[in-house]
């Protein structure tokens, strides 16, 4: 669990049940007094299967409002493009299609699988924007009370990789096969929290804050005389893990206890390891912070599945720093606690 918390208005907080296993806590900053640019305007939406909560510092309510619309905007066209969700979205049509011709695809689409793609590469596979195959076998085997057999996971495995998806020009988007399919849950969050950043960046915004889920965060600039926006980070067990301050960056956090589902009475995460073929069991909490959120989804994939990473790993990740916990042990990257220079 992640809690944003702010000095300048009461923290106003709900329990949301139906998101995850067990009630969840999701806060907004909220204030009775009046609008000024120096109280944040807040506002909740259910976008991509979960919350998206975000703060702006607006000159008046009226002001605030507008921004907070488009912003939402954004994120909800990208729903309608990037949702597992949805069956009329383009991945859902997408993943079911059985033609492997290379068709046209927005741009938004387009631009998702080639970052993806880069990804995979810097994760060392971890990351797998076509792990669908598996994640759909998984639940199967959960529904019929027995595991997969290996040649079940061999053959969903045989269709994901780099050489899974094609993309030709302009922007036709194609598979290798019939069966290969795209999941985008936590890297769409990721891409729409950066494309929330830059259009209130275009809009002049100096002070704002994203919460997608409570795994894809995003502070613009700080509040008016402050630093920067405070985060409480909580990984694994649910204890708090540190305080930081971020500003103009992005937070990524995952735990591999944060959605189980149980097969034969053995309990498993919602993530899984595209070298196994087997969803994660290993007790371990991860946060990134950097300049992307995309690249952020990523990468705290690789740190939930495999652990604090290689200098050699680490250093293609770019300005990064991360933060890993397994069972009770915390490993972090040297500056990940540190204020960052504005």
């Amino acid at each position: 669990m992640t809690w944003i918390t702010g000095r300048r208005s009461r923290l106003l907080c709900f329990v949301v049940a139906p998101l995850l296993a067990g009630a969840l806590l999701a806060c907004s900053s909220y204030s009775h007094t009046s609008r000024t640019a120096h109280t944040p305007i807040s506002e909740v939406r259910y976008v991509m299967g979960t919350l998206l909560d975000i703060s702006v510092y607006a000159s008046s309510e009226g002001a605030g409002r507008d921004i907070l619309n488009e912003t939402f905007k954004v994120a909800e066209n990208l729903d309608s493009l990037l949702s597992t969700y949805q069956r009329e979205s383009v991945v859902s049509q997408f993943n079911r299609d059985t033609d492997t011709t290379p068709k046209p695809v927005p741009n938004d689409v387009c631009e998702l699988v080639r970052v993806s793609q880069t990804l995979s590469l810097k994760t060392n596979g971890a990351f797998d924007i076509s792990v669908r195959p598996l994640v759909e076998l998984w639940h199967t085997a959960a529904k019929r009370g027995y595991p997969p057999t290996p040649g079940e996971v061999a053959h969903a495995t045989s269709l994901m990789g780099p050489s899974a998806l094609s993309l030709s020009p302009p922007c036709r988007l194609g598979k290798r096969s019939p069966q290969v399919a795209i999941e985008t849950g936590g890297i769409g969050k990721g891409f729409a929290v950066d494309k929330m950043v830059a259009l209130l960046k275009e809009r002049g915004v100096q002070a704002a804050f994203i919460n997608f889920g409570r795994s894809s965060l995003a502070a613009v600039g700080a509040p008016p005389g402050e630093q920067g926006w405070p985060v409480t980070v909580e990984l694994a067990d649910g204890s708090r893990d540190g305080s930081i301050t971020i500003r103009d960056e992005t937070l990524s956090v995952s735990r591999a206890r944060g959605t189980p589902f149980v097969v034969a009475g053995v309990s498993y995460a919602h993530i899984f390891d595209p070298s196994s073929g087997r969803p994660i069991r290993t007790s371990r909490g991860a946060a990134i912070r950097g300049p992307s959120a995309t690249d952020g989804e990523a990468f705290v994939k690789y740190l939930v599945i495999r652990g604090a990473p290689a200098t050699s790993v680490a250093s293609s990740w770019g300005a990064t720093e991360w933060l890993v916990k397994t069972d009770r042990k915390l490993t972090s990257s040297p500056g990940f606690f540190k204020l960052r220079s504005p």
